[in-house]
């Protein structure tokens, strides 16, 4: 009877082990489902991510093949690409309601800015995050994952080696690139005690779109008539940024 009984807590050990690993094991499956929910749901586009590497031990995340597609009716795919995110989060909140990211690293992403006569991708993109933002602030979220959303702060984030291609409606078949400097952002929802996920993407996305928009500006495309529309799109970008508009319509 002893010895059943010993085999049965081995057993129920031994299947309670592997119910550990299987999740941990599944860790990265889940953040790469939740990406693409959340993504899609505030961006009011198809978001995508290949595959998630996740050490629950350490932290330590890697996000491959990131992709955000052009919102209708624009027609340069995918809007944004980023071959590696690198992550570390603090694995000790990865339970409270507060999860913390101590360093996010977005290597060499492409963006793809597409300018016609009535506006352009990026910022159409940006109306639907502020959109999705609303609904956070009335308590409702922009999906229909089951659970409740985390809010995130994060420390340190970096944009490094990103290239912007333009294209615009004047220049069929042609584009330009130019290369964005890095990006630093800090302290993202510290003083907020934590950041919904659409409010975070748009503490992220705000200086991106005004970075990105410089670099736009910096090549040798001929701008004027799409200018007028970055323009009317730009009444909450940095003076630097109208600045180089004005300038750029005075030529």
């Amino acid at each position: 009877m002893r010895r059943g009984l010993t085999i049965a807590m081995i057993g129920i050990v031994i299947l309670f082990c592997v119910a550990i690993i299987t999740v941990y094991l599944s860790i990265g499956s889940v953040i790469t489902t939740t990406v693409e929910s959340y993504g899609s749901a505030i961006t009011q586009t198809n978001v995508t991510l290949r595959e998630t590497e996740f050490s629950p031990t350490t932290g330590e995340a890697e996000l491959l093949d990131l992709t955000v597609a052009s919102p209708a009716p624009y027609t340069a795919q995918p809007a944004f690409l980023s071959p590696r995110i690198k992550m570390q989060i603090d694995p000790q909140t990865v339970n409270n309601d507060t999860i913390v990211i101590k360093r996010i690293e977005i290597e060499a992403p492409e963006i793809t800015y597409e300018i016609t006569k009535s506006g352009d991708n990026l910022r159409t993109i940006r109306a639907h995050i502020k959109e999705a933002i609303t609904t956070e602030s009335g308590g409702a979220f922009p999906t229909d994952r089951p659970g409740p959303v985390k809010k995130f702060i994060v420390n340190d984030l970096y944009i490094t080696n990103a290239v912007v291609i333009v294209q615009a409606d004047a220049l069929v078949g042609k584009k330009a690139t130019a290369v964005l400097e890095t990006l630093h952002l800090e302290d993202l929802g510290r003083d907020e005690d934590g950041l919904y996920p659409a409010a975070l993407i748009e503490k992220i996305y705000g200086p991106l779109l005004q970075a990105t928009t410089l670099a736009a500006l910096s090549t040798d495309l001929n701008l004027s008539d799409q200018a007028l529309n970055i323009l009317r799109g730009a009444s909450d970008e940095t003076e630097e940024v109208i600045d180089r508009l004005r300038n750029l319509l005075e030529k």
